[in-house]
């Protein structure tokens, strides 16, 4: 135990500037939201990886605090029992997922080889345990499953470059058709990935493929084509802004805190039924603020009133199966 009149430790300074910090930005925050006669749309957030640093109730707060009615669609980070926590803890507000785990722990096994070995028995018993989850534990959706991440992994575990069409992504792709729910997929949206994912996409009409990160590195005009071309493909606009992505990714960014590119206005106002927003994963509670404000005063706001709540919302009310 400290004497009375010692100072805290280090570690615990910083811990009180961090959070001091995240007060401010949270008041300032909601200072401006305040100020905004503007009516808001409700916010279902569907790409969201629930981070390690987060305690439940600071996340339900935070939802509350930007409006967003449901989070999730991408699975927690850490162990599976950390998914069924959140799930627990948030009850209907979480979107829970099943797939990922799966497809990391496969990857650890077998390597990248089993990633497109869809005969084999360690992938039979994964895809068994995700329908478990699609059929008795609620999951809507499969994801993020990572295909082509070369330019964009997050770490080694998903650093790698399969088919777009392997016979594995076809199994994941068909049971979520099964399901009537969706296979997401970051895939880096150029060469033979985007060709191989058409494919994908052409060979079950039933079943629907959102794109994460709209293709990462896709333009409107390549995205265009994809979705003219397929009725089935979706676009998650999660971690195409800032401050996850910086002045170097420019060329990536869709919108920012004010402005949205004219051809993705276009694009996303000619196919409004096909885009959803997320924030993703953020390593502290500012960045999380400034994604989920970026969301609303970038992309929302500049988008006409109906579009906006599509893609506020409904789209993705309709994506999940959601009340």
């Amino acid at each position: 135990m400290l004497p009375a009149n010692a100072a805290p430790p280090a570690r615990d300074c910083s811990s009180m500037i961090r959070h001091f910090i995240a007060a401010l930005v949270l008041a300032v925050n909601t200072a401006a939201f305040a100020a905004d006669n503007t009516p808001q749309p409700p916010i279902i957030d569907a790409h969201f990886h629930v981070m390690p640093y987060m305690n439940f109730d600071e996340l339900r707060q935070a939802m509350d605090r930007n409006g967003i009615r449901a989070a999730g669609g991408a699975g927690a980070i850490g162990t599976a029992q950390r998914n069924s926590d959140v799930a627990a803890a948030l009850g209907a507000r979480y979107i829970r997922a099943t797939g990922q785990a799966q497809w990391i722990s496969l990857k650890q096994e077998g390597g990248v080889a089993a990633l497109e070995n869809a005969d084999s028995p360690a992938f039979k018993a994964r895809l068994a345990a995700m329908e478990t989850d699609l059929r008795d534990n609620d999951a809507r959706v499969i994801g993020e499953i990572h295909v082509s991440t070369l330019n964009s992994a997050a770490n080694e575990r998903v650093y790698h470059k399969i088919r777009g069409d392997a016979p594995t992504l076809k199994a994941m792709f068909d049971l979520a058709g099964k399901y009537k729910r969706a296979l997401n997929v970051h895939a880096e949206w150029t060469g033979d990935t985007a060709r191989e994912l058409l494919a994908l996409a052409a060979g079950n009409r039933e079943a629907r493929l959102v794109l994460a990160h709209c293709g990462v590195v896709a333009d409107a005009d390549t995205m265009r084509a994809a979705l003219e071309q397929n009725p089935n493909i979706y676009c998650d606009l999660s971690y195409r802004s800032p401050p996850q992505l910086k002045a170097r990714a420019l060329s990536r960014m869709i919108y920012d805190n004010s402005r949205l590119r004219g051809e993705w206005k276009k694009l996303i106002e000619d196919f409004p039924d096909r885009f959803v927003v997320g924030i993703d994963d953020v390593y502290n509670w500012p960045d999380y603020e400034e994604t989920a404000r970026n969301i609303r005063s970038g992309l929302l706001a500049n988008l006409k009133p109906d579009v906006a709540e599509k893609v506020a919302f409904r789209n993705a009310q309709l994506l999940f199966g959601l009340e």
